[in-house]
C-alpha cells in the first residue's frame, strides 16, 4: 500500500490546500496521471499519483489547509485491507466540517455553492483551440452530456473544474420542464438565467423575458438581473489579504517619468533575437538596479535588508486574479537570457504550471498594463519588496525637442516607492536614471 502525502512544493511553504479531488474512492489511478489539485500561495497546481492502483481511501477531503508531507490518501490492490490506524481514529478523515476552530472560512468556502457563470470567451476557456478542464470535469460533463464550450471555469486561468460542471448541471435542473423545453427551442442557455420561481427555478416566465432581451432589436448585455453574491476563489482571498496588508503597512508616494522609446524601438529592429519591449524594460530596471541597490531593498522592522541578487519580479494577469512569477538572480542575465526566462515563466504561468519557487522571493516588480492600452497607473508595491515600476503604454506623442515639435513614441512609467525604505531623492534619482538607460538604449 502507497501513502500519498500533500507534496511540499517550495522551499518556504509549510501547508497547503487540496483544491478538488480528481479521482474517488474505488477509482483506479496510474502513476503519473492526475489525481488532485492542490493550491499553495497563488497557484494552483495538478499533483500526480505517485504510484498505480486502486484510490483506497482519501484522507484529507478539499478545501481545507494541511501541512505538507500529510498523508492524504491511500492507494493499493483493489481488494486491500486499510491498515487500522487509517479506520480507527488515529489517521481520521480531515475533512471542513472536522478541521479546527480558528479557520471557519475554509468550511465556509467549501460548502458554498458558486452561481452559475455566463458563457466563457473563447480567450479565457481555450488554448490552442482546446477546452480548458481538468480530467474530473471532464468526465462528468461527458456523463452528463453538458458542453464544456459553454461553461466558464472557476480554475486558475479559467480552467474548467468538476464543479463548474456540477454547478452548470444543477442549474439546468433547477428549471421546470416547460422552462427548458422553451429554451431549447430558442437556443437560449440556461446558465444566463436567474430563476424568479421558488428556490431560484427557473420558470416559463424567465424565458419569455430572456427572449425579449436577447431579440436582434435588443441590446444583449452581460449584466446580471438581480444582484449576485461571487465566492471568493483562493487565489483572490489572498490577493485581497496581500494588497490591503501592503498598502496598510507600507505608506506608498509616486514618481512618473514620460521615456522618449525612439532608440529602444531602433534596438529592437537590429537584435539578431527576438524580444519584446517589455523585456527591455525589465533589462533597463535589471541594469537600474545594479547602479541603485540600496532600492533592491526590503523592511526589515528595526533594520534595511540589502538584498544580495535582483530577483525580479513580472505580474501576469490571469484570469482568476495576478500571479507575479521571479526571475532570479536577473543581474546575471543578458538581455537575450533574461526575454527567454521572462517569456518561460509567463507561458508557465498562463499554463498553470508555476511552482511556489518560481513565484517567492522577489526584492521588486514590474508591472505592465501597457498591452491593454492602459496610458498611465499606479501599483501596489508588491510585499516584501519596497519598490514596483508601473509601466503604460508606448504611444506616439507630439513632444518639444530644442525648439522643434516631433512626434516620438513616448512611454509614461511610475514607480510606487515605500516611503521607510526609499526617500523622495533616491526614487527621484533612480527614476531619472531608468529613463536615461531606456532612452539610450545601448545595451549591445
Amino acid at each position: 500500500m502507497f501513502e500519498v502525502k500533500m507534496p511540499k512544493l517550495g522551499q518556504t511553504v509549510e501547508e497547503a490546500m487540496i483544491v478538488q479531488w480528481l479521482k474517488q474512492e474505488g477509482d483506479e489511478v496510474k502513476e503519473g496521471e492526475p489525481l488532485f489539485t492542490v493550491q499553495t500561495d497563488k497557484a494552483e497546481i495538478e499533483f500526480e499519483s505517485p504510484a498505480s492502483g486502486t484510490l483506497l481511501k482519501i484522507l484529507v477531503e478539499a478545501g481545507i489547509e494541511i501541512p505538507v508531507l500529510t498523508v492524504v490518501a491511500l492507494i493499493g490492490d483493489k481488494n486491500e485491507a486499510i491498515p487500522a490506524e487509517y479506520t480507527q481514529g488515529t489517521q481520521p478523515v480531515v475533512s471542513p466540517k472536522s478541521e479546527i476552530k480558528e479557520k471557519p472560512e475554509i468550511k465556509e468556502e467549501a460548502s458554498t455553492t458558486i452561481p452559475s457563470a455566463p458563457i466563457a470567451s473563447p480567450q479565457s476557456t481555450t488554448i490552442s483551440g482546446d477546452v480548458i478542464a481538468s480530467p474530473r470535469a471532464k468526465k462528468v460533463a461527458e456523463t452528463h452530456n453538458i458542453p464544456l464550450q459553454n461553461i466558464q471555469g472557476s480554475g486558475v486561468g479559467g480552467r474548467i473544474i468538476s464543479s463548474d460542471v456540477e454547478n452548470a448541471i444543477q442549474s439546468q435542473a433547477r428549471a421546470t420542464p416547460v422552462a427548458r423545453k422553451l429554451a431549447e427551442q430558442e437556443g437560449i442557455n440556461l446558465q444566463n438565467i436567474i430563476g424568479s420561481g421558488p428556490h431560484g427555478k427557473i420558470t416559463k416566465e424567465d424565458i419569455e423575458k430572456a427572449k425579449v432581451s436577447t431579440s436582434p432589436e435588443t441590446p444583449t448585455s452581460a449584466l446580471p438581473t438581480t444582484m449576485q453574491k461571487i465566492p471568493l476563489t483562493p487565489m483572490r482571498k489572498i490577493i485581497a489579504e496581500r494588497m490591503g496588508q501592503s498598502m496598510h503597512i507600507a505608506p506608498h508616494y509616486y514618481i512618473t517619468v514620460e521615456i522618449d522609446m525612439t532608440n529602444a524601438k531602433i534596438l529592437r529592429g537590429k537584435l539578431p533575437f527576438k524580444v519584446s519591449f517589455n523585456d527591455i524594460v525589465l533589462y533597463a530596471a535589471v541594469r537600474t538596479l545594479r547602479e541603485f541597490p540600496n532600492v533592491n531593498v526590503q523592511w526589515g522592522g528595526d533594520c534595511i535588508i540589502q538584498m544580495p541578487d535582483v530577483n525580479l519580479g513580472v505580474a501576469v494577469a490571469l484570469p482568476q486574479g495576478l500571479i507575479v512569477p521571479v526571475i532570479k538572480k536577473a543581474q546575471e542575465l543578458s538581455l537575450e537570457g533574461l526575454a527567454k526566462k521572462a517569456k518561460e515563466l509567463i507561458t508557465k504561468a498562463q499554463n498553470n504550471k508555476l511552482l511556489p519557487d518560481d513565484y517567492t522571493g522577489n526584492t521588486f516588480t514590474v508591472s505592465n498594463l501597457g498591452p491593454y492600452g492602459v496610458d498611465h497607473f499606479t501599483a501596489i508595491i508588491n510585499q516584501p519588496d519596497s519598490a514596483i515600476l508601473a509601466v503604460g503604454q508606448m504611444k506616439d506623442r507630439p513632444v518639444v525637442v530644442e525648439g522643434g515639435i516631433f512626434i516620438r513614441p513616448i512611454m509614461k512609467v511610475t514607480m510606487s516607492c515605500d516611503h521607510r525604505v526609499i526617500d523622495g531623492a533616491l526614487g527621484g534619482q533612480f527614476m531619472g536614471r531608468f529613463r536615461e538607460i531606456l532612452e539610450s538604449a545601448d545595451f549591445m
